[in-house]
């Protein structure tokens, strides 16, 4: 009797035991929670790649937390990559099958990322996600649709804009009463606007400050190509020695020439402004920031400014890619993520990036940041560079031999006449 007791007692535990295991969470199954339909809803957890230094890096990080603190689906684990060496190392990975589930590939980036064949079309996974592209700028949706089929989703653009110190223009009477530029349009009309800042302006003030030995010279001059209708490339190979070419030169050769822009002052065109030594600027928005934090500056921003005949400014768009892999599940996570932060992009704003979404341009989110919504309109300027594998490559070409030009070591035709050369060899390589 007393046996058949013990046995009894020893197989209620047995049946206890197996029953608190089967109601209990198994420590390995990681966030997982019973769904109505009795299966169980795990966490998408995304690795998600980004190339930012400084605050730009900051604001994606504090939107990445943001983000999974808003949800509890989708958990992204953030991985910031040093730009020196971010491109070679995301192809890689995509070469290697071994990317992250999402990652930033700006749009001149996209020609040498999709011959690895891991960037597809993501029109299904975006139909499976809900994400509606009406909801973005077309500008800058239209710059990741390659025939006729979107292969990643825009967050922003940023761009070359103007900034001018509001104090000296004001003193040179060269303001109107709205803060704007007062100045006759066009090419000359600038031009003319610069010589009346010089002969009001300190000594030690520069009225116009440009890199002329770095890029800026290059995305100028693009820009003004674009103004008058020019190309870059056309029909696949580059169009560089153009009139367009030569004027869009002989306008900066002036403004050296007649002082209105110091030759040869590298990267230091962001101080130079900032501390008040140069009255306006031609730089990226990402400057924006900067330039706020220097209580001392009183300045405007605006939209690169119409030289000729059509707006035009040189930019460039932050875009985020969904690799190919094998997970349906992640890919589409991976959307409902990238379409969250063009969403959201009043948080990336405060880098002083223009949102990709028309939304969040008229939210209150966005208007309460200061300068931002002042050179919002340049993202329907914005001229995308030709789609090549080879742009990288072609730039640094055609750069060095603007950079002959303003140091005086070639004449406006000969540098033209030596890029087109150089970048007629890169393409055909």
């Amino acid at each position: 009797m007393k046996r058949a007791a013990h046995q009894l007692v020893i197989a209620i535990m047995i049946l206890s035991l197996a029953l608190a295991g089967c109601s209990a969470k198994n420590p390995q199954d990681g966030n997982k929670g019973a769904s109505e339909s009795g299966g169980t809803n795990e966490v998408v957890q995304l690795k998600y790649w980004v190339p930012f230094s400084g605050s730009d890096g900051e604001f994606m990080e504090n939107m990445v937390k943001a983000f999974n603190e808003s949800q509890s689906e989708i958990k992204v684990e953030f991985m910031n990559n040093n730009w020196d060496n971010y491109y070679p190392k995301l192809l890689s990975s995509l070469v290697s099958k071994s990317a992250p589930d999402v990652a930033v590939a700006h749009v001149s980036h996209l020609a040498e990322l999709m011959p690895t064949n891991m960037i597809e079309s993501i029109d299904d996974l975006a139909a499976d996600a809900g994400l509606d592209w009406s909801t973005y700028a077309k500008n800058q949706e239209n710059a990741v649709v390659r025939d006729g089929k979107h292969y990643a989703i825009p967050l922003d653009t940023h761009a070359v804009i103007m900034y001018y110190n509001k104090k000296y223009l004001g003193e040179a009477g060269l303001l109107n009463e709205d803060g704007s530029i007062k100045m006759e349009p066009g090419a000359e009309g600038f031009t003319e606007m610069l010589r009346t800042l010089k002969q009001n302006l300190p000594n030690d003030v520069s009225p116009m400050i440009v890199g002329s030995n770095n890029v800026f010279t290059y995305w100028i001059w693009y820009a003004l190509v674009q103004q008058q209708g020019g190309t870059y490339f056309k029909d696949g190979q580059p169009t560089i020695d153009t009139p367009e070419g030569k004027q869009a030169m002989e306008l900066m050769q002036t403004w050296l020439k007649e002082g209105l822009m110091p030759a040869d002052i590298g990267d230091n065109s962001y101080d130079i402004f900032k501390t008040s030594k140069a009255a306006v600027t031609f730089t990226g928005v990402w400057a924006t920031g900067n330039f706020e934090k220097e209580a001392s500056l009183d300045f405007a921003a605006a939209p690169f400014p119409q030289l000729y005949d059509q707006p035009a400014a040189w930019g460039d768009s932050h875009t985020l890619i969904i690799p190919k892999q094998d997970d349906h599940k992640k890919q589409v996570a991976a959307v409902k993520f990238a379409d969250w932060l063009a969403s959201n992009g009043a948080m990336w704003a405060q880098a002083g990036h223009v949102p990709a979404k028309p939304s969040v341009l008229e939210s209150e989110d966005y208007k309460a940041l200061p300068y931002r919504a002042d050179y919002a309109a340049v993202m329907d300027d914005v001229k995308y560079m030709p789609d090549s594998p080879k742009l990288g490559a072609v730039n640094d070409a055609v750069l060095e031999s603007l950079v002959k030009i303003n140091y005086g070591q070639a004449s406006v035709d000969e540098g033209l006449q030596e890029a087109q050369k150089k970048a007629e060899q890169l393409m055909s390589r």
